[in-house]
């Protein structure tokens, strides 16, 4: 079918309704979990501002593990009162499942979920072909695109899929770690698909000139920075697909380490935290962000030993009204006198007298023998490490953080 009309195309993607936040305080998450439904209610209002005809979502519309009843009804009622069409696919946190929350839902007429099926299957909405599969009970994979292609119809493809393009990853993914879905754009455009409507990334980004990554609405980790977005497509017969990144995203985050080398008290780590927090808020503001800044923060360096740090208060004094959320990690480490210690009569000392005698009989540029065995430097990492620990052990310190 071919029409000379053009379509607008709201797409959004990676939602994750009900997301945990493990970490967090309990009120914070039950915030952040707010924040996520005010989000599908501000992309729905972007639909109907731009005119758009269509809604596309790619995916993790919620956790699985996680999602209450309450919520996957609300959300086909916010999706049954667009107004328009909305075409989705599951993703790998929300897959289709016999009995899951998708099965449990009446969906109003207007929604068309695309199954968990071995091939792409299409669905029509006037000259528009909207290609997909969701992710089921098994791993979904591209396997469907090896030798596919459109047909010749005259109609606009397009192609709906959660998965991984090229060599893309999320921030902070261990290297050499199985993809959800690999494709490659080259894939996507053999097939003869003019545009892939794509969900997973978390940050909004058009890949290989063809494949849409909205990114999550809002931020759903510490690290990631880059852009949460919906993507306004419009599809003008005879031209390019033109592909607009809208940001929607109230919150912004971010990571910082704050240097408390020296510190003496509470109050040098606490104008320590201040001074992080006053450059990160001016870094977001210089980026043109106008989120709320969510921001974790690890204290690292060696502080005096009589030096206590209470988590709680020192986010309460120095949170400040810069940041929508601070959490902070303690991972500092007690500066130790070790002359002073080993000269002790002590069992203290004993220990500190015989770890050091080890450490400096230690070759610094011995390499582990070719049996496995650690060779003198490794030994001696082991060894100043072991003194470490047992000095902050018998100084009653708490070792979660100890590396």
């Amino acid at each position: 079918m071919v029409s000379n009309t053009p379509i607008k195309i709201l797409h959004l993607a990676d939602l994750h309704l009900d997301r945990p936040f493990v970490g967090l305080t309990p009120e914070d998450a039950r915030a952040r979990r707010r924040g996520l439904r005010e989000a599908l209610d501000r992309c729905l209002e972007l639909a109907l501002e731009h005119g758009a005809d269509v809604l596309t979502i790619g995916g993790d519309l919620w956790e699985d593990e996680h999602v209450t009843p309450d919520t996957c009804r609300w959300v086909a009622d916010r999706l049954g009162g667009a107004g328009l069409p909305v075409v989705l696919v599951a993703g790998n946190h929300d897959p289709l499942r016999p009995g899951g929350p998708y099965a449990r839902v009446a969906w109003p007429e207007n929604v068309r979920v695309l199954p968990a099926e071995a091939g792409l299957v299409r669905h029509e909405i006037g000259a528009l072909s909207i290609w997909g599969m969701s992710w089921g009970a098994a791993p979904l994979t591209a396997r469907a695109l090896d030798g596919f292609h459109v047909p010749a119809d005259g109609a606009t493809h397009l192609l709906l899929l959660h998965g991984t393009a090229g060599n893309a990853s999320f921030p902070g993914a261990p290297s050499g770690g199985a993809a959800h879905c690999p494709f490659t754009g080259a894939a996507v455009r053999d097939a003869g698909f003019d545009l892939c409507l794509a969900g997973h990334l978390h940050a909004g980004r058009v890949r290989d000139g063809l494949v849409v990554y909205p990114g999550s609405p809002e931020p759903l980790a510490w690290d990631e920075t880059g852009r949460h977005a919906v993507a306004l497509v419009e599809l003008v017969p005879g031209a390019p697909p033109r592909v607009e990144l809208i940001d929607v995203n109230r919150r912004r985050c971010a990571q910082t380490l704050v240097d408390c080398e020296g510190a003496a008290s509470s109050a040098d780590i606490e104008r320590a935290l201040r001074a992080a927090i006053v450059e990160a808020a001016a870094g977001a503001a210089a980026d043109g962000a106008r989120a709320g800044l969510c921001l974790q923060a690890a204290l690292r360096g060696r502080i005096e030993p009589g030096c206590r740090i209470d988590i709680e208060d020192l986010a309460a004094a120095a949170g400040g009204g810069e940041l929508a959320l601070l959490q902070l990690r303690d991972e500092t480490q007690p500066a130790f006198d070790l002359d002073a210690l080993a000269e002790q009569p002590t069992a203290l000392g004993a220990f500190v007298r015989e770890l050091r005698e080890r450490i400096d009989a230690c070759d610094p540029g011995g390499r582990d023998s070719a049996d496995g065995d650690p060779g003198e430097e490794a030994q001696r990492r082991r060894l100043e490490l072991a003194l470490d620990l047992g000095l902050r052990a018998m100084h009653g310190d708490d070792l979660a953080h100890a590396r």
